[in-house]
């Protein structure tokens, strides 16, 4: 029973850091890792500002790393247009 306890408390902290960390990722971050999202709407925002709160340790690493850009998807389609095999 007190391992799910635990468990629990670390759930609701994890929750409560995630939505704080998403309040102030929608306001301030969003616009500087992703640079479409610069002028978005405020109905788009409030639409990522869950997913921000479920994934704000990946979010947080990106922000603090100075990754600005979306990455690039790298997969073998990909690679075999740019090196102009297809």
């Amino acid at each position: 029973m007190i391992v799910a306890q635990w468990i629990v408390n670390l759930m609701m902290v994890y929750a409560a850091v995630g939505f704080l960390f998403a309040v102030i990722f929608v306001l301030y971050g969003v616009g500087r890792i992703d640079p479409a999202a610069k002028d978005s709407s405020a109905g788009f925002r409030f639409l990522i500002l869950f997913g921000s709160a479920a994934l704000w340790p990946l979010l947080l690493i990106r922000w603090l790393g100075g990754h600005y850009h979306p990455p690039i998807e790298t997969n073998d389609h990909r690679n075999r247009v740019w090196r102009g095999i297809e």
